[in-house]
């Protein structure tokens, strides 16, 4: 019961920060309009901030936190009283005057109903509010992929442009040795032939850059042809914490809370449909001047339903029952998927991690050393000029591959940070226990 206590505070405080928020947007709009100006170069965190105070789909969440948080204080009032005025129309126009009747009357609900109902809507409240935190984790993660393929296809078209400068001096060498009568004009034929096929390759590349920019602009609710700056390096890897400390984060996710507050409000509504079973009352007060005798005029009343049915209730208290157990199951279920998905993820994030160590220490090196040697023979008219392009061909495409899984393992690291509920691209405290 205290544990229950402490996530209702925290979920109030959460919901009351969000309403705050929202209330200094909206005496700011003129701020909130003003335009976006991202950084040069850009880079991941900058653009995931960026994405987060610009995002429509966020922006609209929070509204609903604001309207969830508005249906509190209703839901634990009382119905308003009802005012009724009566008249005996045979009474007008007499000499003692209109005769009739007033009363004010007051609808009760059985005792505790009230704090029920008032429960259910601070639990959804709750739940609302977290749904907000779980998206803002998500919509961070896609800036975050984004951005990766951003620069992934900025590192692309770079390793393009400096191979078309490499396969040019490669052609302009086989050209020496065709004028010489060492080589023959197939050699130059290869090499145009390979430019060729980069210049469609860069083509390509164009096509996915502008794919890339507009979708990025899409998270911006900008037009898809706006700006965005040419991006900064991606950041090396890192080290993990402990897999077993982001499992322990993960159950704080705010989807798993957003559950466990459906869970509380499926609970809040159980009890209201068994207290639906018991009578409700009203009382009330009036005064009836139809009565000669002045004594007998004040009237008192008090009223209750008889719920006779009891069946129809039972219905309704075993289907809330049955929605209570539901909500109860989904959390196991989604607490024993998420952690399942961060192991995956985890493992996939270090895969990743270890791919790039090789590529940066073996792959790399002995592609471009093997290009070199092939290139010194063949400028000594010892090699074979196919040898040279397909070492080039090996170079570029080890290149490329490379900076694909630089781009990966940040998708993967930004995924991963999603699953844990946050603070590992950007750490909110020192982490321990990590490993390699």
């Amino acid at each position: 019961m205290h544990c229950h206590r402490k996530s209702l505070a925290r979920g109030a405080g959460v919901v009351a920060l969000l309403v705050a928020l929202t209330a200094a947007r909206a005496g700011d709009s003129s701020q909130a309009d003003a335009a976006l100006s991202l950084p040069a170069p850009l880079d991941g965190d900058a653009f995931a901030a960026a994405v987060l105070a610009h995002n429509a789909s966020l922006e609209a969440m929070q509204q609903a936190v604001v309207a969830a948080v508005a249906q509190i204080r209703p839901a634990g009032a009382l119905d308003d009283p009802m005012l009724s005025v009566s008249a005996a129309p045979r009474t007008f126009g007499s000499t003692t005057g209109a005769s009739g009747d007033i009363e004010v009357s007051q609808s009760l609900p059985w005792w505790g109903t009230l704090d029920a109902r008032k429960e259910a809507a601070r639990a959804q409240a709750e739940a609302t509010g977290q749904d907000f935190d779980a998206l803002r984790l998500s919509v961070a993660a896609l800036a975050r992929r984004a951005f990766s393929d951003w620069a992934y296809v900025h590192r692309a078209l770079d390793i393009n442009e400096e191979n078309q400068t490499v396969l040019t001096e490669m052609r302009d060498a086989a050209r020496v040795r065709y004028s010489t009568g060492e080589a023959p004009q197939e050699d130059i034929l290869q090499a145009d032939v390979e430019r060729a096929l980069l210049k469609q390759q860069r083509l390509e590349l164009t096509r996915d850059e502008a794919s890339v920019q507009a979708r990025m602009n899409a998270l911006l609710d900008r037009r898809p042809r706006e700006s965005i700056p040419a991006p900064a390096a991606l950041p090396a890897t890192k080290r993990l914490p402990a897999e077993e400390l982001l499992a322990q984060r993960a159950l704080s996710h705010p989807q798993l809370q957003k559950l466990a507050a459906d869970e509380r409000a499926a609970t809040a509504q159980e009890r209201l449909a068994e207290k639906d079973r018991y009578p409700k009352f009203g009382v009330s007060a009036g005064y009836n001047n139809l009565w000669s005798d002045p004594t007998q005029r004040p009237m008192v009343g008090l009223s209750f339903t008889v719920p006779i049915d009891q069946s129809k209730y039972r219905a309704r208290i075993d289907a809330a029952r049955a929605e209570a157990h539901r909500a109860a199951s989904t959390l196991e279920d989604e607490r024993a998927s998420l952690l399942a998905d961060l192991s995956a993820a985890y493992a996939s994030t270090r895969e990743a991690a270890e791919s790039i160590a090789l590529y940066q220490d073996e792959l790399l090196p002995l592609a471009r050393n093997t290009l070199e040697v092939a290139r010194a023979e063949y400028a000594n008219g010892r090699g074979d000029f196919l040898n040279v392009l397909t070492a080039d061909q090996h170079r570029l495409e080890t290149e490329l591959a490379l900076a694909r899984m630089e781009s990966d393992y940040y998708q993967r690291l930004a995924e991963l940070d999603r699953m844990s509920g946050g603070g590992l691209i950007a750490p909110r405290s020192k982490d321990v226990g990590a490993v390699q």
